[in-house]
């Protein structure tokens, strides 16, 4: 799942932009989600974009819903340094945008050691005696 825990100034929530949220999003601000990345990216966002991602990102997250979400980001911004807000944002667009999922757990697949003793040469690790 492409979601990111996120500790920013609304505390430690759980975001993701699903297809439903990224059309939400785009309908906010009038703007495709890479277009959005790219703005904040090069320094030309607008405050509406950073509270539009991270209440977006906060429904899609399972946090809350829309309207909740609304009231509880869009204070914040007057007592916090925007910046913080500018680097959740950004998080949680590159979570969307370029995260490739996560590898499953368990036995990693690869290439196998040789064991010793087999002819092969000693690795570029091994101390020669």
């Amino acid at each position: 799942m492409r979601t990111v825990r996120l500790t920013w100034p609304g505390g430690e929530h759980t975001f993701r932009l699903r297809i439903g949220e990224l059309r939400a999003l785009q309908g906010a601000t009038d703007s495709g989600p890479e277009e959005l990345f790219n703005r904040i990216r090069l320094a030309n966002w607008r405050v509406d974009d950073l509270i539009q991602i991270i209440r977006w990102g906060l429904v899609g997250g399972g946090e809350m819903d829309a309207s909740k979400a609304a009231t509880f980001v869009t204070p914040l911004f007057d007592l916090h340094p925007l910046s913080e807000f500018r680097m959740t944002a950004t998080a949680i667009l590159a979570k969307t945008l370029l995260a490739i999922e996560d590898d499953p757990l368990g036995e990693e697949e690869g290439v196998t050691e040789t064991p010793p003793g087999n002819g092969a040469s000693p690795s570029s690790t091994e101390l020669q005696p």
